[in-house]
């Protein structure tokens, strides 16, 4: 009978399996339909705009001016005109400052993007990995459910032999009742986790996610192409371009043309406007931009320091819990085997029904903390392979 509704209870599981999508290409979707992710690319694009703005030419100022001579004596008034054209001219050090300091914002966009998609990979995995586990305490609830209802059964068949009392036989049926309610307490969680995975796509849909992915351990183990740690290196950069560019103490001279027009003659000018570097030297500019710099350098640093020893931490914890789960898986055998043996007992009267469920309860209690220590190996991995910039591609 057991065995009857086992089978019952897994076949509508593996018709949605069936029917789902995998998780590779689930999360394939997702970063190409994001609207979180499709930011990237305006991003980028505002980068370069960006990187124009800082490179671009000031505008030339033209100047027109009429003018009315009038002579001394008696006579006819002249009239005259003049034409001035003042070009901003950038120095050529200052240009190659502004250069290099728009290439590094651009990298630094490069970089946020990278990191940003790196999180969203980190996230939606996470939340995956939390569904997973709800779909599978739902059903591990629902072999409990099964479980109970075959002691009920045996319970109420011994009542009507006359081998138990009726105490026994409502005692195993309100464990049946038990189970039953927390049953649609796992169906509850199992919905949130569906819906805060779907909600952080971002998408107008819902499709239903198999949960048959198991996430690997990327052989990688170091930071070093850690996305958040080259978004870190990319803003010192582009820290010491803005202190380079602000360096230069004087960055525009004015060359300005003129041409005018008198009565008796014409005059034609060109000339230089110089700026003194007297008074506002840009020094605290510089200070400041550098200091900057620097903050940004030992920020990176700490960082780095900080991934790499949550790494190890990660490694070792990963090592660990798989020692548990299989020990864990181990002992679930056991237990299995044992509970196996009690209900053939229970049901020739050898076995006490406190006994009975006492290893029904051990055998979920295990089936429990399995998937506990699963879940958490598997947000380890994901982290892991966060922390060594597996996601960056």
């Amino acid at each position: 009978m057991a065995l009857k509704m086992t089978k019952l209870l897994i076949l509508p599981l593996l018709v949605v399996s069936l029917q789902a999508e995998s998780f590779e290409q689930f999360l394939a979707d997702s970063l190409e339909k994001s609207p979180l992710l499709k930011t990237n690319a305006l991003s980028l694009k505002q980068a370069d705009e960006k990187a124009n703005l800082t490179t671009r030419y000031k505008n030339p100022t033209l100047s027109l001016e009429a003018s009315n001579f009038s002579p001394d004596v008696l006579g006819n008034d002249a009239l005259g005109y003049r034409a001035a054209i003042a070009q901003p001219i950038r120095l050529w050090g200052v240009s190659s400052s502004r250069e290099a300091l728009a290439e590094a914002q651009k990298e630094q966009t490069s970089a946020s993007v990278k990191l940003s998609r790196a999180n969203f990979i980190l996230q939606l995995s996470t939340l995956y990995a939390e569904y997973k586990r709800a779909v599978l305490a739902e059903a591990l609830a629902q072999e409990e459910l099964s479980i109970a209802k075959h002691i009920a059964s045996i319970s109420n068949e011994r009542y009507k032999n006359g081998t138990i009392a009726r105490v026994k036989f409502i005692q195993a049926s309100l464990d049946e009742k038990r189970v039953e309610n927390f049953l649609a307490e796992t169906r509850v969680t199992k919905t949130s986790a569906y819906y805060r995975l779907m909600g952080f796509r971002g998408l107008n849909e819902e499709v239903s996610v198999d949960t048959d992915y198991s996430f690997k351990l990327s052989n990688r183990n170091d930071t070093t192409n850690n996305a958040q740690i080259e978004f870190s290196k990319a803003s010192v950069k582009s820290a010491s371009a803005n202190a380079e560019l602000n360096a230069n103490k004087l960055e525009w001279i004015n060359l300005n043309a003129e041409f005018e027009q008198e009565p008796d003659q014409s005059i034609a000018r060109v000339s230089v406007d110089i700026p003194l570097v007297l008074f506002n030297t840009k020094s605290q500019e510089k200070q400041i931009a550098k200091i900057e710099s620097k903050k940004a350098e030992f920020l990176t640093e700490n960082l780095s320091q900080q991934m790499a020893f949550r790494l190890r931490e990660l490694s070792n914890s990963i090592v660990t819990l798989s020692e548990v789960e299989k020990t864990s898986q181990e002992l679930l055998a056991q237990e299995q085997e044992l509970l196996n043996m009690y209900e053939e007992g229970y049901k020739i009267a050898n076995i006490d029904l406190i006994e009975l469920q006492t290893i029904k309860n051990q055998l979920i209690e295990t089936k429990e903390n399995l998937l506990k220590i699963t879940l958490k190996k598997e947000l380890n991995i994901i982290e892991h392979n966060f922390l060594t910039g597996t996601y960056n591609e």
